[in-house]
Formats: structure tokens, sequence, C-alpha cells
């Protein structure tokens, strides 16, 4: 039997213990039997009160009898625990990778808290179970597995610079060689017309730009504007700018060099190197599988998005962008720190993440809540039939769930497609920013759809169910009232015959 999260598997053992534990406490306590005693006096009271005395009592202890025998059967099939069922046979299937780096149950540190024994389940639920987990798992089979553009996306969005040092660096680099070389291109607007088809027409907008690196005038012709910690003094480029005998342990390279590596640690390589190499690869391979996009523009890309996180970042990750020598500057990181802490929190990806995340483990908590509560409500219902299906509904509905949050992983992968088509595109601002080229639109609509596919489409599927139930329940009611109402009719035939008879039979007599 599979389930749909690894927590659901410990869950449901938890669920069925407790479902036993309670049961066991009813019948030790003697409340389990009550139901038998309401339902033989209620045989007796509704047909002696009702009809003559010896009708009466025949047909209370007909009803009795059948009460009786429909009370033992849900008691037996729905209430007794019977069928084993241990941790071992809860299989959980990541085959589309909807829960990273988990393939077993065993891989989860839920396996070394939740300290659990093998449970007991009646026959009926445990059909159930296996039932409505193989429908779910079939149906998910015919869908297939989404690509995951959305849960790349956002392990894009989560990359950020974390070593103070890289950050210092890029931010030195940003002032000393890409706002020059930046405003150069603005002023003597080069005809680079082939590297900004290769590269995107946004190509100057990016600090490792394609543009400055192989364009003379640019990257080559300006400098560090102070000594860089890994690259060695050159006197035939450095000697012009110190005395003799007061040379640094470092030379300043030229922005070329400083960015591509040449002569020292390449902040290119370092601002890659603030990922895991097990992410990075991860991302690089789906990403070029998706668009077809060289190793090289995935890594500009990745390098883009990093750098733009850590300038949004920098009002609260540094005190250089910001004048802290009085109290304005203070309060300004302060609204600086809670804006980006809002945007962070309300912004698409994060709430989409947290949607995705939650969903199967509200539905395994869920779950669990109607097993352990099952005895306490066959009890109440006088162990009637009714309330199982109900139950038997309920269950299969909520494990439906995970069928539907499917199509709305497939229909969200092929939106992203849709909505971001290339890889600049799709590997630009986060979510929701308006940092991007359409100020956070289509994030906007995307954000709304994915809203009404992982919460819509569950309560549209449980109202629906919900209706059917309710108009199924209204036919049964009403059918019984016509079976009823033969029933009386039945008795009442008889006696006007037999007072017709006894007219004639007087009127023969005079």
């Amino acid at each position: 039997m599979t389930v749909g999260h690894p927590l659901e598997a410990f869950t449901t053992i938890f669920g069925w213990m407790q479902f036993q534990n309670l049961w066991d406490i009813l019948v030790f306590s003697g409340i389990a039997f009550i139901p038998f005693l309401i339902i033989v006096i209620r045989a007796f009271v509704d047909n002696y009160t009702g009809q003559e005395a010896k009708a009466g009592s025949r047909k209370s202890v007909h009803m009795m009898e059948v009460e009786i025998v429909k009370a033992l059967s849900v008691v037996v099939l729905a209430a007794q625990p019977i069928w084993p069922l241990t941790l071992s046979e809860l299989e959980f299937e990541n085959t589309c990778g909807q829960v990273p780096d988990i393939s077993s149950i065993e891989d989860t540190t839920y396996s070394t808290t939740f300290d659990l024994s093998n449970a007991s389940v009646p026959v009926w639920w445990y059909g159930t179970m296996a039932i409505s987990k193989g429908i779910t798992g079939a149906a998910i089979a015919g869908i297939g597995c989404p690509e995951e553009m959305v849960r790349t996306r956002l392990t894009i969005d989560e990359q950020r610079i974390s070593d103070p040092e890289v950050a210092q660096n890029v931010q030195r680099f940003t002032n000393e060689c890409f706002i020059p070389a930046r405003s150069r291109f603005q002023r003597e607007r080069p005809d680079v017309d082939s590297l900004l088809a290769t590269h995107g027409t946004d190509d100057p907008e990016f600090i490792g730009s394609r543009v400055y690196l192989q364009t003379d005038g640019f990257y080559d012709r300006y400098r560090a504007g102070s000594p860089v910690h890994g690259f060695d003094y050159n006197p035939a480029r450095d000697d012009p700018d110190y005395n003799e005998g007061a040379e640094p342990p470092y030379g300043r390279p030229s922005c070329e060099d400083w960015w591509s590596g040449n002569g020292g640690p390449g902040l290119r390589q370092q601002i890659l190197d603030e990922m895991e190499t097990s992410t990075f690869e991860g991302i690089r391979d789906r990403v070029s599988g998706f668009f077809g996009t060289s190793d090289e523009e995935i890594e500009d890309r990745m390098i883009r998005r990093m750098v733009d996180q850590a300038a949004v970042n920098a009002p609260i990750a540094t005190s250089e962008l910001i004048n802290t020598d009085s109290g304005g500057g203070v309060f300004a990181t302060i609204a600086a720190g809670i804006g980006l802490g809002a945007q962070e929190m309300f912004s698409h990806g994060p709430m989409m993440l947290t949607i995705r995340e939650a969903a199967p483990i509200v539905q395994s908590f869920l779950l669990m809540g109607i097993y352990m509560l099952l005895p306490i409500l066959l009890v109440l219902s006088l162990y009637s039939w009714g309330p199982v299906f109900i139950a038997t509904a309920s269950i299969l509905t909520i494990t439906f769930w995970t069928y539907l949050w499917a199509i709305s992983r497939w229909l969200e992968d092929n939106m992203m497609a849709a909505l971001y088509p290339s890889t600049g595109s799709y590997m630009a601002s986060s979510f929701g920013s308006l940092l991007s080229a359409d100020g956070g639109t289509k994030a906007s609509i995307l954000s709304m759809a994915i809203g009404f596919l992982h919460i819509g489409l569950p309560v549209l599927f449980s109202m629906i169910v919900g209706w059917a139930g309710y108009k199924v329940a209204d036919s049964v009611a009403a059918g019984d009232k016509t079976t009823g109402s033969m029933a009386n009719a039945g008795p009442a035939a008889a006696s006007a015959a037999g007072s017709a008879a006894g007219r004639f039979a007087s009127r023969g007599k005079k």
C-alpha cells in the first residue's frame, strides 16, 4: 500500500493505534454495548406505541433481529481491529520527485522520531484504504511526471551569496569596474549588435557582461581601485602606483582578469562556488533540458540572479549602502528590512512553496484524525451503516486530493513554460518582484492560478462529493418513507375490507 507523503505512513499507523486504543476503552467500559440495548428498547417502544400488542410484539421482534444483525455486521467489519498493518507495508513512491532528496520512508527523520509499533485495522477500513490508494495511484500514473520547472525556479530563488568576503568583492567589482564600464557604454554606444544578439539586449546590465569582457576599452581598460586578495603584485602593471619599497602583497588586476580569474581567484567562480555542487549541477542540468541552453549561459544567468539577490538584501546585510551615522539611517535600515521581509514572505515563490509542501502534511493529519475518531462515530451512530458510508466517502475524497495536486503540478509547470518561454525570462528576477520586466504581472497571474489549483480543486471536489452524498441520502430516505407508507397501507386495507364484510353480513341477516 502506497502513501502520498512520508509523514502519512507514520500518521496512518498512529491513527489506527489510537483507533484500537479508543475501541478497547469503549469495550472494557461497556459503552460499546449500549447501542445494542438502545436498539432493543427502541424496537419495542416504536412498535408497541403504534399497533396492537400482538401485532406489535411480532413486528418488534423482527425489527430487533434486523437491527441487531446490521449492528453486528458493522462491529465485525468496521469496528473490530482484525487486519494487521505494519510500517513496512506502507511504501512511499517518490517517482516524480515531489519530495526532494527522499527515496523511501527510511530516508526521513520521521523513522527515528516516531516510536510506533504495529497496528490492527478493521477489514472494512483496510479495504477502503487499499481501494482509495490504488485508484489515486493509477490516476497519477496516467498523468506522467512534470518537468518540475516551478521547483527548479524556487530553488534558484533560494540561492544567496552567504560569504561576506565574496559579497564585499561583488560590491567592489560593481563600484570599481561595472559602473565605470556601463557609464562608458551608455556614453559611447559602441557597435556591439552581434554580441547583443547572442547574449541578449540586457547583457550590458550584468556585471559579468560579455560586451564589457569582449569589447576593447571596457573591462580590459579599468582596474581594481585597491589590491585584491589572491592576485600577485605585478611590477610592470602596478609599479607606477606605489613607491619603491612600499609595494603591497597583492596587486590590482584589470577588471577582465579579476572577473575571469587570470592570475588569481576569479570573482565569477567565487560566486558559483557559493552554491552547493549538487544543487548547482541539478539546476544547470534541468534548465539545460528545459531550453537547450549552454552551460556557460546558464551559469551567467545564475550569477546574475545571485548578484541581484545580494543587491536587494544589501541594506540589511551591510552598512556600506546606508548611512547609519544618523537616526534616519537606522530607521531606513529597519524600514528596508521590514519591506524586504514582507516582500519575501508574500511574494509568489515562498507562498507557492508553502502551499505545495504543507498540503500533503495537512492531508496526512486529516486522515489520521478520521481513523482515530471512528470508534466514537460508530458508537454514537448505534452501529449504523450510514455513518460508515459517510466516513468511507470522506477517506476516499481526502485521499484523492493527491491526484488533484498532481494535476496542479502538471498544469503549473506548463503555465510556467508558457509564461517564461526562454532562459532569460525564466531566470530573471524572482517571482512577484517589481524588478522583473513585467513588474510582477505574470507572477501575480500564476500565483492566483496556483492558489486556485492547490486549494480550490480539493475544495470543489469535496463539495461535489458532499452534494452527491446528500442526494443519495435524500433518495434513500424517500424510499424508506415510501416503503413505510406501503407497509402501513396493507393493515389499513385489510381492516377496511374486514369492516365492509361485517356490514354486508349484518345486512344479510336482516
